[in-house]
């Protein structure tokens, strides 16, 4: 049983299949993610990390599953319910690296505009990471998804699962 208000990942959250590695939200790190006032995590047939409300979006997993010399294509699998609030005009960042200490590479996302209840893949342009056995000294990626500038609060977001797709 976790304590804190953090939800910390759970390693076998995931699930490998044709050269994709698709983790859950048991294998998030959440932000405030086990205080029921901010985040809910269904566990229905499909599990949904469902955010309530926050003003501090940071949601973040990691794999060890991956290849040197190989390039990824990451993202988050979401929805927005009809109820979200306080997306309209703000940016969210997706953003990965390779190792604990590389320089993140990060997408900018808006999810204002799109229609509630229907999955959508952010960022909508891929965002690819190689693993390049010369510059990485660790052969991980680290993924996350965050809006934590404005201050604002914002809420309706359903975060499906994550991504690692090999392209090459």
């Amino acid at each position: 049983m976790q304590t804190g208000p953090h939800h910390a990942a759970e390693e076998d959250a995931l699930r490998e299949e044709n050269n994709k590695l698709t983790i859950y939200p048991r294998g998030f790190n959440i932000t405030w993610g086990n205080d029921e006032r901010y985040w809910r995590i269904v566990n229905s047939d499909e599990q949904v990390a469902e955010l309530k409300q926050v003003s501090w979006l940071e949601v973040t997993c990691s794999t060890d599953k991956v290849e040197f010399g190989k390039r990824y294509k990451v993202g988050f699998n979401v929805s927005l319910r009809p109820d979200a609030f306080g997306w309209k005009g703000l940016d969210v960042y997706v953003m990965a690296k390779v190792g604990k200490k590389g320089n993140f590479f990060p997408k900018k996302v808006s999810l204002g505009d799109d229609h509630p209840e229907k999955k959508f893949i952010i960022p909508r342009t891929p965002l690819i990471i190689s693993i390049d056995r010369s510059t990485a000294k660790e052969k991980s990626i680290h993924l996350g998804l965050y809006e934590v500038w404005s201050s604002k609060w914002k809420g309706g977001l359903k975060i499906h699962n994550a991504f690692i797709e090999k392209v090459d």
